[in-house]
């Protein structure tokens, strides 16, 4: 239960808007945008590196200092391909060639969110832009175009609820 004590928080790579409008426009352009199913909004259009839940305002800290000493290289991010995953009904866009550069940071950021009790989720680490929630088919067949992102910082996001949703707030980024 979210509560004044907790802020409910993750760790991603946040585009600039420039790139959000772009990823916006790939996806309406889809045939899967004319189907049923949630659209994300575009200004919450992200990709997670770790879900950190409900986090105490002590813990909170801890991440904050963790994340500061997470060194990284800047990298290019070529989004190019549509993908759902069928149990939580979601449809994404992804890379089909995923840098060492972003595998790196995952791990060096998970690595060092271990010191403040976290623990990275056992299943693989599939990068990807959530575009779409509930949807209840998936047949596309079309190649998006291209977006190319470069990725020179990650962003410690906050999860605020709103009427009718939720709106994404980055509260610290890291470079």
């Amino acid at each position: 239960m979210l509560n004044k004590k907790t802020k409910r928080l993750f760790f991603a790579l946040w585009p600039d808007d420039k790139i959000r409008q772009r990823i916006s426009q790939v996806f309406i352009s889809s045939a899967q945008y004319k189907k049923d199913g949630r659209p994300f909004k575009t200004q919450n259009l992200h990709l997670t590196l770790h879900f950190l839940g409900d986090v105490s305002l002590e813990k909170y800290e801890c991440m904050l200092a963790a994340a500061e000493s997470v060194e990284f290289e800047s990298f290019d991010l070529r989004l190019d391909y549509f993908d759902f995953f069928k149990k939580p009904r979601v449809f994404w866009m992804g890379a089909s060639e995923v840098p060492t550069e972003l595998l790196q940071l995952y791990n060096r950021l998970g690595e060092q969110l271990s010191i403040c009790e976290y623990q990275i989720e056992a299943r693989a680490f599939t990068p990807h832009v959530t575009l779409m929630r509930k949807i209840n088919r998936f047949d596309i067949q079309d190649k998006p175009q291209p977006v190319n992102w470069h990725v020179s910082q990650f962003a410690l996001v906050e999860s605020l609820p709103v009427r009718g949703g939720v709106v994404y707030k980055p509260v610290k980024f890291y470079s």
